[in-house]
């Protein structure tokens, strides 16, 4: 099957020499400028470099997000060719009204696409669209060694949504923490250390045992004044209070369904995530603030 790229960027790029290696033909190999078409083409290692929208019997969309739409319109597709964009949170939609019509999204950080194209082995590819493309687009992750993901049509952003959870808030989450260990006296040096040690921890037990095994601490063990405890400090210090609430409902759901607390527990855990302080003392955290 013969392969083109619309907009070979990073991602572009990658996926072109993953593809080549599989066996696949490279077609169109297509940039802004000629230039930076023959850098990709050489990158990618076959293709005709070139500006002219033309796609083939498979055509990978790697544009950014905006421009999806009116370059969609303007690629000469073959009869029957299937069109796919790359963006992670828009589906088949985008490349409306041609059919048919797919979308993957290699879950994955192309910001050095040799690097890329060497560890890709593995990555989840997200894949949505007609079923025509979601046949073919299953078929090129397999073959460049990626694990298809399937999406529900109209779901995409959905999934983009949680991987920013698991990778994005990752680091919002860490940034609370040494925020809260800085609020306690200990220098953000020292704190990030323990506190990515302690995270990769974390990460490890869900390997290991999965979701809700791996989770520990008061919330886990229904520990009603602990969390209560935590709940009232953190908000005089900061003055906020639905991260810690709603991150502690998360919790509470993963201790039930884990079986380690009670109704009761459940209960008491719930009053003390929304123990607030009283009004004076709310004040005094805005001031603080």
């Amino acid at each position: 099957m013969e392969l083109s790229i619309i907009g070979a960027g990073r991602t572009g790029r990658t996926l072109g020499r993953l593809a080549l290696r599989a066996g696949y033909s490279i077609g169109a190999v297509v940039c802004r400028t000629a230039s930076h078409a023959r850098e990709a083409a050489s990158f990618i290692g076959a293709g005709r470099p070139g500006t002219e929208l033309r796609g083939s019997e498979l055509t990978i969309v790697a544009v950014p997000d905006a421009a999806i739409p009116s370059v969609a319109r303007s690629i000469r597709m073959p009869r029957g060719g299937v069109m796919a964009h790359t963006c992670a949170s828009l589906g088949a939609e985008a490349l409306r009204p041609w059919r048919p019509a797919g979308a993957i999204h290699p879950l994955r950080s192309f910001g050095d696409p040799a690097k890329a194209a060497d560890a890709f082995a593995g990555t989840a590819c997200a894949i949505d669209g007609d079923p025509a493309a979601v046949k073919a687009l299953e078929k090129l992750a397999r073959a460049i060694g990626g694990e298809p993901l399937r999406v529900k049509t109209g779901r995409k952003a959905l999934y983009h949504a949680g991987a920013v959870f698991a990778s994005n808030y990752v680091i919002s989450t860490l940034e609370a923490a040494l925020r809260l260990f800085e609020r306690a006296g200990v220098p953000r040096r020292k704190a990030t250390p323990v506190l990515v040690r302690l995270a990769e921890g974390t990460l490890q037990n869900v390997t290991s045992v999965g979701i809700p095994e791996a989770l520990t601490g008061p919330i886990e063990r229904g520990d009603v004044e602990t969390v209560r405890r935590h709940a009232r400090a953190i908000f005089e210090v900061t003055g906020t209070w639905g991260p810690n609430f709603q991150l502690g409902l998360l919790a509470i759901d993963a201790a039930v369904a884990k079986g380690s607390i009670r109704e009761r527990d459940r209960i008491g855990l719930l009053a003390a995530l929304a123990s607030l302080p009283s009004d004076d003392r709310r004040k005094k955290a805005a001031v603080r603030r």
